[in-house]
C-alpha cells in the first residue's frame, strides 16, 4: 500500500491540483509511453510490472510542466516537493498499475480498429469542420511531447483499463424505489403568487434628529471606521530604471540585429485545402475529377463526404505540416494541387490556395524595440551590482532620500495607504512596486527602512513607514451625511419589511395574496413552475418554505433591496411512469455512486493480489537534488 507516500501528498492544494492534472492526462493518456528505463532500479513493482526511476521522473517531469504553466512558471522542484507532488504522482501510477494488472487478468484486448475509432472521435483531434484533422491530431501530439507510436501504445492500456472499470460500475445498481423516490424530490414543480416590497415603494422617514444619528453611528460603528493609513516612502530599482541611462551604439544595434535575424523574419504561409481519400482508388478518382476542371470542393463531397470546413486546413507555415506533406505543398504555385500521397491515416490530395511570401523587418524598423532590449539586457546585468551600492548606503545610516540621490534613483512617497492598496478617497494608489510591497508596509515599525525586497517581474523595493495612522472611528460631524443616508436606509428596510408582514398575515388568514396586495397598492406575479433548486424567481428561504407548506400558505423572505411574500398556489407531482428518460437520468447518477463503491472494493481486492512495493531509498534519493 501507499499509506506513507499518500501522507506526503495529502494537502488540500496537492488533492486539487492532481485533480485538474487527472482530467488533463484523460485526453492524451497515461499508459506505459516511457523508454530506456529498463536498466534501471525500480521505484515500485506491482504484480509483474516495475516503475523504474525514468519512467516516474517522466511522467512527474510531464505534471510539473503543466502545473508550471498554470503558475506562470513559478513553480520550483522544491515548491512540487513540499506539495507531496512526487509521493502523488507515484501513488497514481501505481494504482494505475493495479488496474492494469486486473485488465491483463482478464484477458482485454484492445484491436487496431478500436484505436482508431477512439482517435478520430476525440474532438481534441477534429477540425473546424468538426470531423477528425491528422494535422490537429499531429500538431497535439507534438504540444503535448508525445510520438504516435507512444501515444497509441498508451491509449491502447487506457482502453483496456476504462473496460474494466466500466464494467465494475457495472455491477453497481440502485434500487428502483430509491431511484422513483429521489426522482420525485428532484422533479416535482410548484406554482407560487408572490409580491415584492421594495424598500423604494415605502414612504421616505423623516429626517433622523441628533440623538438619533447619535444612537445608529454608535451601533453601527465598524461601518464608519477609517482603516489604518500609513506615510510610507520607497524606492525601486529595475531593469527599465536602469536602462534609461545606458547607451546603445548604432554598431551594438547591428551587430545585435545580424545575431538575431531569424528573430524577424516571417515564413512564408500558404492557405492550403486537403481532401483525404480512404483508399488508393479513391485518391486515384479525386485526382482524375480534379484533372477534368472540377471543383475542390465538389470533389471532395463527391468522392470523400467532406464538407467544405471539413477540407479547410487554414493558412500555415512549412513546419506546421506533416512532414510528408510539407515539400509538395512548398512546391507548389499558387492554385497548384499535389498528387495523392500516403500517410498512415490516408491518402491526402491538397491544393494550395493563396501564398504569402516571407518577410524580414529590417534593422530601421526593430530599432527602437531592439534598442531598449539590449539596454535592459545589460541593466539587468547591472542591477545586482547597484542593489549591492544601494544596500551598503542604506546601512551606512544614509536615509533613502540621500540614498536615491546618491544612485539616480527617486524616492517616492505616499501620504496615507490602507491594507488593501487605497487612499483616503479609497482609490487605489498607482504605480506601486507590487508583489510584497503593502504586506511589507503593513509588517514594518515606523521610522526604519526595511531590507531590499525582490519584486516578482525582476528588481528590488526598499520602503520606510514615516507615519502610522491607527484604525478609528470617524467623527460623526465627519460622516454625517452619510450617517443619515444609512438610518434612513434601514428605516425604509424595516418600513418594507413591516408591509410584508402586514401582507403575509392578511393572506394566511384566508384571503388571497392578489387581495392583500391590492390594499397596499402593489401587483401580484407568478413564479413557476419551479424545482426546488431553482432560486431565479425567489430567495433560496422562501424556497425551502413553500416546498414545505400547503396549498395557500405563505412564506416571506428578505432580498436585498426589500422584502418578498409567496403564497403557494399549485403543486405539480412528478410522475416517474411519464419520464423515462428523466428517471434514467436519475438512475446513473445513483448508478454511478453504487458502481464506485463497487470500484474501490475491486481495486482493494487487486491492491492484496498485487501489494503495491515501494523502493523508498530509491525514491528518496530520486528526489534528494531534484
Amino acid at each position: 500500500m501507499l499509506d506513507t507516500l499518500r501522507k506526503g501528498a495529502s494537502s488540500l492544494v496537492a488533492k486539487i491540483l492532481f485533480a485538474i492534472l487527472v482530467i488533463s492526462f484523460a485526453i492524451w493518456g497515461i499508459g506505459d509511453i516511457f523508454r530506456g528505463a529498463g536498466h534501471q532500479s525500480a521505484v515500485a513493482q506491482i504484480g509483474d510490472q516495475k516503475i523504474t526511476g525514468q519512467m516516474l521522473m517522466t511522467e512527474y517531469n510531464r505534471y510539473l510542466e503543466q502545473l508550471r504553466s498554470m503558475f506562470g512558471g513559478r513553480l520550483d522542484n522544491e515548491q512540487a516537493k513540499k506539495l507531496g507532488f512526487p509521493q502523488s504522482v507515484l501513488q497514481q501510477m501505481a494504482e494505475r498499475a493495479v488496474f492494469d494488472q486486473g485488465a491483463q487478468d482478464l484477458g482485454l484486448t484492445v484491436s487496431d480498429e478500436m484505436i482508431k475509432a477512439k482517435i478520430e472521435n476525440d474532438p481534441a483531434f477534429k477540425g473546424p469542420g468538426g470531423k477528425f484533422d491528422e494535422l490537429v491530431f499531429r500538431r497535439a501530439l507534438a504540444e503535448a511531447g508525445y510520438t504516435e507510436d507512444g501515444y497509441v501504445s498508451g491509449l491502447r492500456k487506457d482502453i483496456a483499463r476504462q473496460e474494466l472499470i466500466d464494467t465494475i460500475r457495472g455491477n453497481g445498481r440502485a434500487p428502483k424505489n430509491m431511484t422513483e423516490a429521489l426522482y420525485r424530490v428532484q422533479e416535482e414543480k410548484r406554482i407560487a403568487d408572490m409580491v415584492t416590497v421594495l424598500d423604494t415603494s415605502v414612504p421616505d422617514p423623516p429626517e433622523p434628529d441628533q440623538a438619533a444619528l447619535v444612537a445608529y453611528h454608535k451601533d453601527h460603528a465598524a461601518a464608519f471606521t477609517a482603516p489604518e493609513y500609513r506615510a510610507v516612502t520607497y524606492l525601486v530599482l529595475t531593469a527599465a530604471d536602469l536602462a534609461k541611462d545606458i547607451e546603445v551604439s548604432d554598431e551594438d544595434l547591428r551587430q545585435a540585429y545580424e545575431d538575431n535575424k531569424g528573430r524577424y523574419a516571417s515564413p512564408e504561409l500558404r492557405t492550403v485545402r486537403q481532401i483525404v481519400a480512404a483508399n488508393q482508388a479513391d485518391a486515384e478518382r479525386v485526382e482524375k475529377l480534379l484533372a477534368e476542371g472540377k471543383d475542390f470542393a465538389d470533389v471532395a463531397k463527391e468522392v470523400a463526404n467532406e464538407d467544405k470546413d471539413a477540407i479547410e486546413l487554414g493558412t500555415v507555415a512549412k513546419q506546421q505540416l506533416p512532414k510528408e506533406l510539407r515539400d509538395p505543398v512548398f512546391a507548389l504555385p499558387a492554385d497548384g494541387v499535389t498528387q495523392p500521397i500516403k500517410t498512415g491515416l490516408g491518402w491526402h490530395i491538397l491544393k494550395v490556395v493563396a501564398i504569402k511570401p516571407g518577410s524580414v523587418k529590417s534593422l530601421d524598423e526593430v530599432r527602437d524595440s531592439l534598442r531598449k532590449e539590449i539596454a535592459e539586457d545589460r541593466a539587468r546585468d547591472r542591477i545586482d551590482a547597484v542593489a549591492n551600492k544601494l544596500d551598503d548606503t542604506l546601512a551606512s545610516g544614509a536615509p533613502l532620500e540621500e540614498a536615491a540621490e546618491k544612485l539616480g534613483l527617486k524616492a517616492v512617497t505616499v501620504d496615507a495607504i490602507d491594507s488593501q492598496g487605497r487612499n483616503k478617497k479609497g482609490e487605489p494608489v498607482a504605480n506601486l512596486p507590487g508583489g510584497s510591497f503593502i504586506a511589507t508596509a503593513f509588517a514594518t515599525a515606523e521610522g526604519k527602512p526595511t531590507t531590499l525586497t525582490e519584486i516578482p517581474k525582476g528588481g528590488y523595493f526598499v520602503l520606510r513607514v514615516d507615519k502610522v495612522t491607527p484604525s478609528a472611528l470617524r467623527p460623526l460631524d465627519e460622516v454625517r451625511d452619510v450617517v443619515a443616508s444609512a438610518w434612513r436606509g434601514e428605516q425604509r428596510h424595516q418600513a418594507a419589511k413591516a408591509r410584508a408582514a402586514a401582507i403575509a398575515q392578511k393572506a394566511q388568514g384566508g384571503k388571497s395574496l392578489s387581495v392583500a396586495a391590492t390594499e397596499f397598492g402593489l401587483e401580484v406575479t407568478t413564479a413557476g413552475p419551479f424545482k426546488r433548486d431553482e432560486h431565479d424567481a425567489l430567495p433560496e428561504d422562501v424556497m425551502k418554505t413553500l416546498f414545505a407548506a400547503k396549498v395557500g400558505e405563505t412564506a416571506t423572505g428578505e432580498t436585498k433591496d426589500g422584502y418578498v411574500v409567496a403564497q403557494l398556489r399549485q403543486v405539480d407531482p412528478a410522475d416517474p411512469a411519464a419520464d423515462k428518460d428523466g428517471v434514467a437520468a436519475v438512475q446513473d447518477k445513483l448508478d454511478h455512486a453504487f458502481g464506485t463503491d463497487y470500484l474501490v472494493q475491486y481495486g482493494t481486492v487487486l491492491e492484496g493480489r498485487y501489494p503495491i512495493k515501494i523502493n523508498t531509498k530509491t525514491f528518496d534519493a530520486l528526489f534528494a537534488g531534484s
